[in-house]
């Protein structure tokens, strides 16, 4: 009996930590850190238009958009726990360059 109480409070425990770290997983897909990403490393937004948001405590971000002919067509800068801002329309030649040591979290925008 006493076997059984310890494994099942074993199960128990082991359920929980699983049920509580796959919200974690998914949150962290979205943030990127200092880099240079095409659309495809983002997850789609039908609209082509993602929100941007500074998740990091006490690092400015810049973040860049470059066209297909590698011109600057948007140019942010985040500041540390910044509000979300919307970017343009994307097209899959752009490109986003991050830089910084914030992290910033990026999702689609939805309406």
């Amino acid at each position: 009996m006493k076997k059984f109480i310890i494994s099942l409070m074993l199960f128990f425990l082991l359920a929980f930590n699983i049920a509580n770290a796959a919200p974690q997983v998914r949150a962290t897909a979205n943030t990127f850190k200092e880099g240079v990403y095409k659309l495809s490393d983002f997850i789609y937004s039908p609209s082509n238009i993602y929100n941007l948001k500074n998740v990091s405590s006490s690092n400015t971000v810049y973040l860049l958009i470059f066209d297909g002919n590698q011109a600057i067509v948007q140019s942010i800068r985040l500041e540390p726990n910044s509000p979300y801002y919307n970017t343009i329309s994307l097209r899959p030649e752009d490109r986003l360059a991050i830089l910084g040591n914030g992290e910033v979290y990026i999702s689609p925008k939805t309406f």
